[in-house]
């Protein structure tokens, strides 16, 4: 009987349709006619696909964020805001560019909504498009409504949503097997379903070889194999979507033998001991949704502790423009910025000054910035930042910044970035890893 193998976690199927939907569900890719037979991606929210989303620069690029209704495709109330949403956006764009790059833009935004409206939706919907670049991201929240035209896709929800909502893996052992999922809270999606081959099983699935050595395994054999599969599966989705926080779940024994051999014992953030066979997505989650928040909330405070401690040192700046500045000379280190801050900007003389607020809406100059705070964030991050967003944030004698970076000194050969010149992605992590 032939199988269908995806090409993303090695998972097999019966059937191409099966293929398809589990694509579709854990992995969130998918292939179109559309977009001159480009590969629409209708990623995952995740630390790589933010990365991969900040790392875009092409002006105009449009943004769009909306609230959904749950279902298996789009409601007719939701496909009509999109359409408001994308009308809106095409109008911007009218401003911004003429002619044929203006057509272009408008057919592609124009295919990304049919391809939205077409598809499954969450409690949110984020769509990503420039002349080149077409990203749709369902939302495990609900955002508020937003578009953005601007030379860089506006990522700032991901960020907050990612940091408020983590995303992380579970393992689950379970003797000779094992089960690893990805997701956020308490809705998690198979990434890995694995187990020693039983031997007494027949058919093309199992060669004969793996059927007689697995016949001579002993249990401490066949229980160390399975560890070892999981640590090479957990690698495997590093190298794919990098490192999460790793909670995981099984027998005490288990527990302690992977704690003691994995190579990624370093991201675990918590332990549920159980008893018992493979439990369902929601029981796993269940389990494990409490441990990552309680490790979020744990970092959350250590964060704001560095930024004391920073601040004794001296290493702090406040204030939108002089964290510009730092951004500029690529010496922020670590950025802190209030939830919800936003004001509108306008970036001149080569990138080097910022005017804010009226100033930067009396001025006649194209490229207003509505949010130059999600411009700041974007740059930081990019240039290998910690970015936080924090709730409440106030700089010496408590007034009120909301805004602060902790500075050093600039990396070598580095110089300040203008607006518009291409920008190259770091290469180390650019967003908080498990520690």
């Amino acid at each position: 009987m032939a199988t269908w193998h995806c090409p993303v976690c090695g998972l097999d199927f019966a059937f191409h349709s099966e293929l398809d939907w589990h694509i579709r569900d854990s992995h969130c890719l998918k292939r179109t006619a559309g977009l001159a037979g480009q590969l629409e991606r209708e990623a995952v929210l995740s630390w790589g696909s933010l990365r991969r989303l900040q790392s875009a620069s092409e002006n105009p690029s449009v943004s769009l964020f909306m609230w959904t209704a749950p279902g298996a495709v789009m409601a007719p109330t939701d496909a009509a805001n999109l359409r408001q949403l994308a009308d809106r956006a095409a109008r911007q764009l009218a401003s911004e560019v003429q002619g044929a790059a203006l057509e272009h833009m408008k057919g592609r935004l124009d295919e990304a909504v049919r391809a939205a409206g077409n598809s499954p939706t969450d409690h949110g919907l984020a769509v990503f498009v420039s002349s080149s670049e077409t990203v749709i991201v369902p939302l495990p929240f609900a955002p508020q409504e937003k578009v953005a035209v601007k030379p860089s896709f506006a990522t700032r929800d991901l960020l907050e949503a990612l940091q408020e909502h983590p995303m992380y893996r579970a393992l689950v052992l379970w003797g000779p097997g094992f089960r690893l999922l990805e997701g956020w809270g308490d809705r998690l999606s198979d990434v890995r379903n694995w187990q020693v081959p039983n031997p007494s099983l027949t058919g093309p699935r199992y060669a004969k070889g793996t059927r007689e050595e697995a016949a001579r395994w002993t249990p401490h054999q066949r229980r160390q194999a399975a560890l070892e599969a999981a640590d090479l599966a957990i690698g495997e989705r590093i190298a794919i979507d990098g490192r999460l926080p790793l909670v995981v779940v099984g027998r005490t024994s288990l527990l302690v033998r992977f704690r003691n051999s994995s190579a990624h014992a370093a991201s675990i953030v918590g332990e549920v001991t159980t008893w018992g066979s493979m439990r369902t997505r929601a029981e796993v989650g269940k389990l494990a949704a409490p441990l990552v928040a309680a490790w979020r909330n744990r970092h959350a405070a250590d964060y704001l502790d560095a930024l004391d401690q920073a601040e004794r040192q001296g290493h702090v700046v406040w204030g939108l423009e002089k964290v510009w500045d730092a951004v500029q000379q690529q010496r922020v280190h670590w950025l802190w910025v209030e939830r919800d801050y936003s004001l509108p900007g306008r970036v001149v003389d080569g990138g080097r000054r910022l005017l804010l607020g009226e100033h930067a809406e009396h001025d006649r100059r194209p490229g207003l910035t509505e949010d130059v705070v999600d411009m700041v964030i974007e740059r930081a991050t990019l240039a290998g930042a910690h970015v936080e967003i924090v709730e409440d944030l106030r700089g010496p004698g408590h007034r009120k910044d909301r805004i602060a970076a902790q500075i050093g000194p600039a990396a070598a050969g580095s110089q300040p970035v203008e607006v518009g010149t291409a920008r190259q992605v770091p290469t180390g992590p650019t967003s908080r890893a498990a520690a």
